[in-house]
């Protein structure tokens, strides 16, 4: 089962980076392959979110629940769509004076699409992290 470490040292507070992962309707704004993202509840600890992502001509939706702790993790799982398992853990932890930020991807294919979607998917969790930096940068940097 393929899975993606990524963790990055940026120089904004733990509270920032955690309010911008857990905004998961303005992903389709800034990381690759979002088409769209909504929220479909929102608990006081969790949320609903259905999604939909592209790779070319391939489009697939699914569903998931992103159950969080502020602002220091966040667990997303996916609950149907092409995944037989699909989990992003994000953890937000200070460090000096800015914050550590760590992504593990896991995922499982199923189905027709599996051998379609591998690819895309491979490539987008190893960027994943890429795509929140620079995407902090944008919208903290101006506040500084």
């Amino acid at each position: 089962m393929p899975q993606y470490r990524v963790s990055r040292l940026l120089p904004y507070t733990c509270e920032q980076l955690f309010t911008l992962v857990l905004d998961i309707e303005r992903y389709p704004e800034f990381v690759p392959a979002y088409r769209r993202a909504r929220v479909l509840c929102r608990e006081v600890a969790a949320l609903q979110v259905e999604q939909r992502v592209g790779f070319g001509p391939l489009v697939v939706n699914f569903r998931s629940r992103a159950e969080f702790a502020a602002p220091t993790c966040i667990f997303i799982r996916a609950s149907d769509g092409p995944f037989r398992r699909l989990d992003v853990t994000w953890q937000f932890t200070p460090e000096g004076a800015g914050c550590r930020v760590s992504a593990e991807t896991h995922y499982e294919l199923t189905g027709v699409l599996a051998s379609a979607m591998h690819g895309g998917l491979a490539l987008m969790a190893s960027r994943l992290l890429d795509a929140f930096a620079r995407r902090a940068a944008q919208l903290y940097r101006a506040q500084d």
